[in-house]
């Protein structure tokens, strides 16, 4: 077995063995305590809910209680003929908002006095009573609410006793709105996706949430989903099957007595299913196993990339070396590894993208330096020929007795004297290049100085110039001369791939510190393959130029600091843009 292989082998057995010792231990004890904390909540918020539905049936009694003794009860004697009564009933009522649904009074079954003046007069039949609960000085009676009814009150009622010892004057009755109950458990387990159900001593029903009235047995029958268990409160595990639902984790807590009042017997049931209580514990395990993968992953990579930076960098980097020996243009790598050979092999690509920048520099001098030449014998040697020629066909073309065709011969000639003129002249632009002379312009002024000189040239070929030269402020340091040259060049040539009636756009805007220009056209465009190579000297992909306009045009532009690119344009042609810095004034 190599070096490499047994190294590989070892860190995996090792990273892998010990992250899933990790994950396991992480599991048990986060179940654990996860676990423990659902418990404690469960058990906690039932506890709570029940001492809430403890003190709200003791504020109810209390109220009842208070009420019967006060001293205009006693007005009952006489059947409230002054309704004072009546209107006390009517003003609690009110004051108690939606607590109870009517308070009256009633004797041998007809209503003497009520908080709902229509039925002062009517017979009314109490409830039959459910239980009782020992006062200070009387019994309450209760009658049972109806969970499933859509407006349940508890009806509580008890004598009123005359204040000379002559007996009982009437019963009063209180109609608790059941829903304040509903309306507690609601509130207790809104957002955590659970239910609450509330128990009488007998195991029946007497208020849910409403995920569960709907389960609820239709004959009140008792509900078996609690052992007997001797504690007061605490959290079992039960089957939900009483309730067409799986199986449960129920947090419970028995009624006890409170302020004096006696326990009912009731208990509270906060209930959710065990896949949803233990959700979080199961999401904790999947996470952690994810997070087993993906070290075991990382693990095995890192074995990998170990053993490989052990035995290969440097036999990577040599082969490296000798492809780009037999091709310059070889894509750059990095080889990572021990920290000296990924230092060599970056001082090596940095090495050969010098060499790269000088071969092209070199081979933009070379044809600079031809240009140079061939404009300086071309200029010698064509010029002034050319000029004779010119003017002799200009002197022949103004002679009378020439036929249609001789003129056209002339024009011709004259035509083809100025195109060569022309070519002459590019070859010398290109070769004089001169440092430019800073001086602080007018970017939008040296534009329609440009546009003006090329006024007619456009107007005579039906094309539509559109400018936009002064949404900012288009202050630089340039030189004018170089400038008009660049925009000269750039609008002449958009001016040549244009049929007649097409559109230019030259526009200036911010972009940072710059100031960009951009010009374009709704000609052909340039093929993104071609972009980069317009700019070299001696490339041109229209019929009859040279290449070297262009090449003017970024020298200048560099000079200048700045930066001259092509992209395709909004117009559809091309669109060359250009980032010179802006002036300090």
């Amino acid at each position: 077995m190599t070096i490499r292989k047994s190294l590989l082998l070892t860190l995996l057995m090792f990273s892998i063995v010990f992250a899933a010792l990790m994950t396991a231990l992480a599991w048990s004890r986060a179940r654990a305590a996860l676990s423990d904390e659902i418990r404690r909540n469960l058990e906690s918020q039932a506890l709570t809910v029940m001492q809430q539905v403890d003190a709200m049936l003791f504020q109810r009694i209390k109220d009842l209680q208070g009420w019967r003794r006060l001293d205009l009860m006693q007005e009952l004697k006489v059947g409230d003929i002054d309704k004072r009564l009546a209107s006390f009933l009517g003003d609690v009522t009110a004051a108690y908002a939606g607590v109870y649904t009517g308070i009256y009074c009633l004797q041998q079954g007809r209503v003497v006095s009520a908080s709902e003046p229509a039925l002062i007069g009517s017979r009314v039949d109490l409830p039959p009573t459910w239980m009782s609960v020992p006062g200070s000085d009387g019994m309450i009676n209760i009658a049972r609410p109806d969970p499933q009814a859509r407006d349940s009150v508890m009806t509580l009622s008890s004598e009123v006793l005359d204040a000379f010892g002559h007996g009982p004057l009437a019963t009063l009755a209180a109609r608790f709105n059941w829903r304040e109950i509903t309306a507690l458990l609601e509130l207790a387990t809104a957002g955590t996706g659970r239910d609450a159900l509330l128990l009488d001593a007998d195991g029946r029903a007497l208020a849910a949430t409403r995920g569960l009235r709907a389960r609820l047995p239709r004959d009140h029958a008792p509900l078996t989903l609690l052992d007997a268990h001797g504690d007061a409160h605490g959290v079992v595990s039960a089957d939900g099957a009483p309730l067409a639902l799986t199986r449960l984790l129920i947090g419970y807590a028995h009624s006890s007595a409170y302020k004096g009042m006696p326990s009912l017997g009731w208990t509270l049931l906060i209930l959710t299913p065990e896949k949803v209580a233990f959700a979080s514990v199961q999401k904790l395990l999947w996470s952690l196993v994810a997070l087993l993968t993906v070290t075991a992953a990382i693990a095995a990579l890192l074995a990998i990339r170990i053993s490989a930076r052990t035995a290969r960098p440097l036999q990577s980097l040599t082969a490296y070396a000798r492809e780009v020996g037999r091709d310059l243009d070889t894509p750059p790598r990095v080889f990572h590894g021990a920290s000296e050979v990924e230092e060599l092999s970056l001082a090596f690509n940095r090495t050969l993208d010098q060499l790269r920048a000088s071969r092209s520099q070199l081979v933009r001098a070379s044809k600079l330096a031809a240009a140079g030449e061939m404009a300086a014998k071309l200029a010698h040697e064509v010029r002034t020929p050319l000029g004779i020629i010119r003017s002799s066909a200009q002197l022949i073309n103004r002679q009378s007795g020439l036929d249609a065709r001789a003129h056209e011969m002339m024009s011709y000639m004259i035509n083809e004297v100025d195109r060569i003129n022309e070519l002459v002249t590019s070859l010398l632009d290109s070769a004089r290049a001169r440092a430019p002379h800073f001086q602080p312009q007018q970017l939008a002024d040296i534009v329609r100085q440009v546009l003006d000189m090329l006024h007619d040239k456009f107007d005579s070929r039906g094309i539509v110039v559109e400018s936009d030269l002064d949404a900012v402020p288009s202050a630089l340091d340039c030189d004018r001369d170089q400038m008009v040259q660049v925009l000269l060049n750039l609008l002449l040539n958009a001016s040549q791939v244009l049929e007649h009636g097409g559109a230019i756009r030259i526009a200036i805007a911010a972009r940072d510190q710059h100031l960009a220009l951009t010009v374009e056209d709704n000609g052909p465009g340039i093929a993104p393959d071609e972009r980069d190579a317009i700019f070299e000297p001696f490339v041109s992909y229209r019929a009859g130029g040279i290449g070297l306009g262009l090449s003017v045009v970024r020298e200048i532009i560099t000079r200048h600091g700045g930066t001259i690119s092509v992209d395709s344009g909004h117009l559809g042609g091309a669109c060359f843009t250009m980032l010179l810095p802006r002036g300090s004034h």
